[in-house]
């Protein structure tokens, strides 16, 4: 069957598989033949029926007679090595047939008219498919052994064939996946597993420990099953909702995480929770199940459940939940439908079943009894909708009551009952305000002072709020309203007096117009800025949030914004239609006439700054082209129709403008110490970082006097940087940053801010490149030329969540082009390249794989913003002309890996054989430059390959292209010479070797043993 003495590319026990007496492979292997040149998905099918086989193989079967006869024919002893061994060629023939079974179109059709529009729960569901399987295997008893099966790779099939609806419903996964548990086991593990300890070389009992991430798994696993057999012992199901949590373990999410998994999850697992309970994860929602149960519950303790009556001794929603379930009895799941006549409840009993009758007596006598329970703890009646009380929606009980008793069709009694507790249980207000009234005045007899002038400060935010609201709208309160507020100190001479308080989260709409009309008063208007604030109160961004509600309240309702009006009182023109920079400009020119400048058009705005006044001498020539409200504005700024066109444009001398410039400057040196700016910086209402960037401006076209360029040197040296202003912002930030911190470059800056750490480590690592005054400066900060050439980055290990995975992801080093190019170009000079950095390589202490992926990012978001390549790609290019290669960068690291043990003349590991066995397979989608790569290791393209197995592991045989030696053999050569095959049109240029399909059956699949003798 093999290449003996090799399966699964490992060495077995000495001797081949004999085929001579087993003709039903060689049959099989024509059929396969066959099939993989009609069916398009027959490759696909194949590996999914091996994965079944695999399940099957471990099955104790007593009717499985064929497969030991085989076994016999084939191995020369019967022991656990030779089993292990020949599993595949065993179970070929019925690999064969079962693959052709699931790739037959008109078989999948009749599976999907099985499971209708339901998901199959178990084989059993699909009678059609199970009876076929049986029928072409030639195995009737296994049709009842498979009705059986919940978990498994055929039952993961049959519902991903469901899912896909047989591979037509667009974005879902391919029906024909099999996810890791399934995946037959490889047969050198299974080797490995049956061979003796001692005659393993250098192996040792824990050599064959799982993987660190694998045992983890394995102990949640555990746990959470430890978990989930306490609560079915209580409670005799796992049907358990998604929030449920007990001893700090959250095992209803766990469970739900179970079933995502469905029939992807291990057979070993699913039968540990099948164990505990058979619907454990249904084809319906857990929550019918829960109510099944308590149905089934009800049943168990003797209480008949009779659909023809209405069934009786059920309790309200248990009933009628019970009796739509009769009403769309033909639509369930059939398993739902085969618990449901468990109970009583078939297909003749859910036709007759009548609803359940309501005993309004019994009804209403347990509301009372709840409600009078409530008003003894809670001193009313005023609940919410949403409130319970022992489990009884008290809350929603009295919304109904309340609601039949304003219609008048509450019965007396009922409502004599309920006033006897509580006058105000159903009032004409809204409930809301009189729960809130209740809230208050218990509140006010345990002794929290009312006090409204200081804002309600003894009640927290919302009643506070409700209180000033109260008082705001008191004329318009009913008459028992404000006698019930009287009772509690709010009168109509206290209400005068009340204020809200301006540190309020979330101000109400009284709130906001109190402060509102307070700053209206003492501006004139509402032109606020976002950030201004007003007594306290934060009125700018409360009114840029009115226009932001306004603009889409009015985009999607006809009807004007409720708060619009009431605004529109304070100042009509409080939501402008002109832009925000008119009112930018206003405010400024306000805020002059406020301080106590006048404004004069006709002497050119005199005392204004430059912009400002010119902005007014343009408002001035445009005047009757502007909007009314801004004429009204223009007018409380005493510019009106008669003086706007005796205005004149504003003449100030440039030393003049310099002069004042210079003392903002001047202030703002003497306050920061410097003069590095950024354009958008304001100083005292001035726009310092404008008139700076002009300055350096005219320095650099040559038009800045020498005595203007003197005065700024005095006041900062480095005012006009020949290094960009940028570099000196974030040294002034770097210097205030580390004042009074000791730096030690040698140890990466530790105690320092990140963002100081990162520029500080990049300034050293381009030291010798940064300018002499720059240099100068690091100095001043204590970094000498010594420190910069010694320092490295921290060693940084960040634990990734949930996995527990280490990823290192650096914070105190810098992704810029700088702060890693020299390493960069010492790594390449080093290895050659950067193909081989993976992303946790560091280089000399630098994090450089992660540097170069962050590189790349940028690349790549660069070219798909702008179309044009990364201004920094040369750079790298020089270093490394594939460093961002069209292809994924993990291939890179498989041919780095396979390049080194060619050139040391070592065996390629097994996974590196797979990895070129995938790289023939997909040559074709390769692009030119890794054919080049390949070829250069003796790799030309696809060949066949002399085993059907999907994960070989090592080659001692030809093909040549995966043979690592200097010469090949005259076999090797006629192997080579061979025509390829078509490679898989769902081959990628670098496909995951665990996702590789197995190649076409060749006539060197199958090579009898050859026997002295014979």
């Amino acid at each position: 069957m093999l290449e003996a003495p090799v399966v699964d590319g490992a060495a077995a026990v000495p001797g081949q598989l004999d085929l001579r007496y087993v003709p039903q492979n060689g049959a099989a292997q024509r059929r396969h033949v066959r099939l993989l040149r009609r069916s398009a998905h027959a490759s696909e099918a194949f590996t999914v029926a091996q994965a079944i086989m695999a399940s099957w193989w471990d099955e104790p079967w007593p009717e499985e007679i064929l497969w030991p006869d085989r076994l016999r024919l084939m191995a020369p002893g019967n022991d656990l090595a030779w089993r292990a061994a020949a599993r595949d060629a065993v179970t070929y023939p019925e690999a064969v047939t079962l693959a052709a079974a699931l790739a037959d179109p008109s078989l999948q059709q009749r599976l999907l008219d099985d499971a209708g529009r339901h998901q199959p729960h178990a084989l059993a569901d699909v009678p059609s498919l199970v009876d076929e399987l049986a029928r072409r295997l030639e195995r009737p008893w296994i049709a009842g052994r498979l009705s059986a099966l919940t978990t498994g790779p055929l039952n993961a099939w049959v519902r991903a064939c469901v899912r896909t609806r047989a591979g037509h419903k667009p974005k879902t996964r391919s029906m024909w996946h099999v996810s890791p548990p399934h995946r037959p086991a490889p047969i050198t593990r299974l080797l490995a597993e049956t061979r003796p300890v001692d005659e393993a070389p250098g192996k040792t009992e824990s050599a064959g420990a799982p993987a660190p991430d694998v045992a983890e798994t394995a102990q949640g696993f555990a746990r959470g099953l430890r978990h989930a057999r306490t609560y079915a012992t209580e409670q005799g199901h796992l049907c358990i909702p998604y929030r449920y949590e007990k001893d700090g373990f959250q095992l209803g999410l766990w469970l739900a995480n179970q079933r995502a998994a469905g029939p992807q999850l291990s057979p070993e697992r699913s039968q540990a929770l099948a164990a505990l309970d058979p619907w454990w994860n249904p084809a319906w929602s857990t929550l019918w199940q829960r109510i099944y149960l308590r149905a089934r519950r009800l049943l168990d303790s003797g209480t008949d459940i009779s659909p023809k009556q209405g069934f009786p001794g059920t309790s309200e929603n248990l009933g009628t939940w019970l009796y739509q379930q009769c009403q769309v009895y033909s639509s369930l799941h059939p398993q739902q439908r085969r618990l449901l006549a468990q109970i009583g409840i078939s297909a003749e009993a859910a036709r007759h079943a009548l609803p359940r009758r309501r005993n309004l007596a019994e009804a209403r006598d347990q509301g009372l009894t709840n409600a009078r329970a409530y008003w003894k703890e809670h001193g009313h009646l005023c609940a919410s909708s949403a409130d319970t009380y022992a489990g009884f929606p008290i809350g929603q009980w009295l919304t109904n009551l309340r609601v039949r008793a304003r219609r008048g069709i509450l019965d007396p009694a009922l409502t004599q009952q309920l006033d006897a507790m509580d006058p105000w249980w159903a009032p004409p207000w809204p409930s809301d305000w009189q729960r809130a009234c209740y809230t208050v005045t218990e509140l006010v007899r345990s002794g929290h002072p009312l006090d409204p002038e200081s804002a309600f400060a003894a009640f927290n935010d919302e009643l506070g709020q409700w209180l000033y609201t109260q008082c705001v709208s008191y004329p318009g309160l009913a008459v028992e309203q404000r006698r019930q507020l009287a009772a509690v100190g709010l009168t109509e001479q206290t209400v005068q007096t009340a204020r809200p308080n301006p540190a309020t989260h979330r101000p109400s709409l009284e709130t906001g117009l109190y402060y509102a009309r307070s700053y209206a008063a003492l501006h004139g208007d509402l032109n606020a800025s976002p950030s201004d604030r007003h007594e306290g109160f934060p009125v700018g961004g409360w009114l840029a949030r009115q226009r932001r509600q306004a603009g889409l309240h009015t985009a999607k309702f006809a009807a004007p914004y409720p708060a619009g009006p009431l605004l529109a009182a304070v100042d009509p023109w409080w939501n402008p239609p002109w832009n925000g920079d008119w009112q930018i400009n206003h405010r400024a020119a306000r805020k002059l006439v406020e301080n106590g400048i006048k404004l004069l058009p006709d002497q050119g705005f005199p005392g204004t700054p430059d912009w400002t006044g010119q902005w007014l001498y343009t408002q001035c020539v445009t005047y009757q082209n502007l909007h009314p409200g801004q004429q009204h504005r223009l007018t409380q700024l005493g510019i009106t129709a008669t003086n706007a066109p005796t205005a004149r444009p504003r003449r100030v001398t440039q030393q003049s403008s310099f002069d004042t410039g210079l003392g903002h400057a001047r202030s703002y040196a003497a306050q920061h110490g410097h003069l590095a700016v950024p354009r958008s910086a304001n100083h005292h209402g001035y726009r310092l970082g404008t008139w700076l960037a002009h300055q350096r401006k005219r320095a650099a076209n040559g038009r800045l006097p020498h005595h203007r360029a003197e005065a700024l040197d005095v006041l900062d040296s480095s005012w006009n940087p020949s290094w960009g202003l940028p570099w000196q912002i974030t040294y002034h930030a770097v210097r205030n940053e580390i004042h009074g911190h000791a730096l030690n470059a040698a140890a990466g800056f530790p105690g320092l801010p990140p963002a100081a750490t990162r520029w500080l480590l990049t300034q050293c690592t381009n030291y010798d490149d940064l300018h002499p005054g720059q240099q100068e400066l690091l100095t001043g900060l204590g970094i000498t030329p010594q420190d910069a050439h010694a320092a490295r980055p921290q060693q940084e290990t960040r634990t990734r969540r949930r996995t527990g995975a280490i990823r290192s992801r650096p914070t105190t080093v810098s992704s810029s082009i700088d702060g890693g190019l020299p390493y960069a170009r010492s790594y390449a000079h080093t290895h050659g390249g950067l193909g081989t950095a993976h992303y946790t390589t560091e280089h000399d202490g630098f994090p450089l794989g992660w540097w170069l992926y962050e590189q790349r990012k940028r690349a790549v978001a660069h070219l798909r913003r702008t179309g044009l390549p990364w201004p920094h790609d040369t750079q790298l290019t020089a270093l490394d002309p594939w460093w961002n290669p069209p292809w994924r960068v993990s291939w890179n690291h498989s041919y780095h890996q396979a390049h080194t043990h060619h050139t040391a003349g070592r065996p390629f590991p097994g996974t590196t054989t797979k990895w070129i066995r995938t790289q023939q397979q997909a040559w074709n989608q390769l692009h030119p430059r890794q054919q080049h790569l390949l070829s250069t290791l003796g790799i030309h393209g696809p060949t066949p390959l002399i085993s059907y197995n999907s994960r070989p592991t090592k080659l001692t045989g030809p093909p040549i292209e995966l043979t690592n030696g200097p010469t090949a053999t005259p076999r090797q050569e006629t192997h080579s010479s061979q025509t390829p095959p078509s490679p898989s049109p769902q081959a990628t240029s670098s496909p995951s070797p665990t996702q590789s399909t197995p190649p076409a059956p060749t006539s060197q699949l199958i090579r009898p043993a050859q026997h002295p003798g014979h």
